[in-house]
């Protein structure tokens, strides 16, 4: 068990994350170019290439290591996937130096910091691709407000292991209205997961998003609702012939989480 915990980070951001480096990259490479360049064109060392060096320099050496941060077990669940690829492996075994040159600036210590950018960008890119290939569908968790605590615990096992999970009080804002914004998030999520329990079966505001998704495998032909049990009460009617994610206990917590991940890989 490790001491410090994943940080509740979906592999969409993460993907946006790096999706913004690689341009990060491409702008340090332009620029890179551009100062060999200019001084091909100088014949000589420039100060003002030099000055522009150094930071870009100090920036990179810090951006290097961050990108291998948030790859590490802090950030991304070492169970997914991807974390076992071959451009990951070749992402942390990269090294750049810096290069400790003040001034006077010249193609030799522009090409090793040029040809780091390259590969970054082009292992990011790799890695990218395979994220996205791991990642899960997204999830809409209807509930009870007397069920946020367990509610929330699902919500960040689910992903740290690869879904987008909407829940209604990290996405509707003051001022929003609470009826149009539920129905944004039950369209835009693959799955709506119905968290049963006693106080749930009887609120309105869950019957409401029930029907809806129903509605909506009945128009589409698709499955949409994915009953999560994480209390023994009256399961309704409408929801008896579904098979259930059963986390009524601690002890079928896990196979619960599972289950659904397992729903959503599909």
């Amino acid at each position: 068990m490790s001491l410090i915990p994943a940080l509740p980070l979906s592999l969409q951001e993460l993907v946006d994350y790096y999706k913004i480096a690689i341009r990060e990259c491409d702008y340090f490479i332009n620029h890179l170019n551009y100062c060999l360049g200019y001084l091909e064109l100088r014949m000589k060392p420039s100060p003002l290439v030099s000055v522009q060096f150094n930071q870009y320099e100090s920036y990179y050496v810090s951006f290097l290591e961050h990108l291998k941060w948030r790859l590490s077990p802090v950030c991304v669940d070492d169970s997914l996937k991807f974390k076992e690829s071959d451009a990951l492996k070749k992402l942390f075994e990269h090294k750049y130096e810096h290069s400790g040159v003040g001034h006077p600036i010249n193609e030799d210590e522009i090409v090793p910091m040029l040809n780091s950018l390259k590969f970054a960008k082009m292992t990011l890119e790799e890695i990218v691709d395979e994220i996205e290939a791991d990642m899960l569908k997204s999830i809409f968790l209807c509930h009870s407000s007397a069920d946020k605590p367990v509610v929330r615990n699902i919500g960040q096992a689910l992903t740290i292991r690869g879904s987008q999970v909407w829940l209604d009080e990290a996405e509707i804002l003051v001022g929003d209205s609470i009826l149009e914004k539920i129905q944004e998030g039950i369209t835009k999520s693959d799955y709506l997961g119905i968290v049963l329990s006693k106080s749930s079966v009887e609120s309105i505001w869950v019957k409401k998003e029930v029907e809806a998704a129903l509605t909506h495998e009945i128009e589409t032909g698709e499955v949409k609702v994915i009953p999560i049990l994480i209390e023994q009460c009256d399961i309704p009617l409408f929801l008896k012939p579904k098979k259930y994610a059963d986390m009524s206990s601690q002890e079928l917590y896990e196979d619960g989480i599972q289950s659904i991940v397992k729903r959503l890989a599909n």
